[in-house]
């Protein structure tokens, strides 16, 4: 027979071990995944938050609702600040239009409207869209360049 103390230490322990387990995945999975919406999202993601200096930044422009989006003709499609609010780096994409669940690529090379290599730092990546009504759609996400 096993002391009453070691038993409950034990059951404690997996109990609360599962517990956090489920609490983790569920973090994991908030971070990892794409929700889809009804009416109109607009979303950024990228390969990772961290990069090294020079590496390429793969950034995927992704319509997560479920009405057709349509870039500005007059305006860069993609922008890539510094945290004050600079602009260093604009561009246009490919496509004009996204449709639900379509996406547009971008990879960049982490150099400035002006060619020169940025510092390490945080960076805001920027995207704005318009719905057929014209209303405007933006998100962002920041990522971090290390020296």
């Amino acid at each position: 027979m096993f002391p009453k103390g070691l038993v409950i230490a034990v059951c404690t322990g997996i109990i609360s071990a599962v517990i956090f387990g489920i609490y983790l995945e569920q973090v994991h999975s908030k971070k990892q995944g794409l929700e889809f919406i009804e009416g109109p999202s607009l979303s950024i993601i990228t390969d990772k938050q961290n990069y090294l200096a020079g590496e390429s930044v793969q950034i995927r422009i992704i319509n997560s609702g479920t009405q057709v989006l349509m870039f500005s003709d007059n305006a860069p499609k993609l922008h890539i600040r510094a945290l004050d609010g600079t602009t260093i780096f604009s561009s246009d994409i490919q496509n004009s239009r996204l449709e639900p669940k379509q996406e547009s690529l971008f990879a960049w090379n982490q150099t400035k409207n002006d060619g020169t290599q940025v510092i390490g730092g945080r960076y805001v990546v920027e995207s704005s869209i318009f719905t057929e009504n014209e209303q405007k759609i933006t998100d962002s996400i920041t990522i971090n360049v290390l020296e």
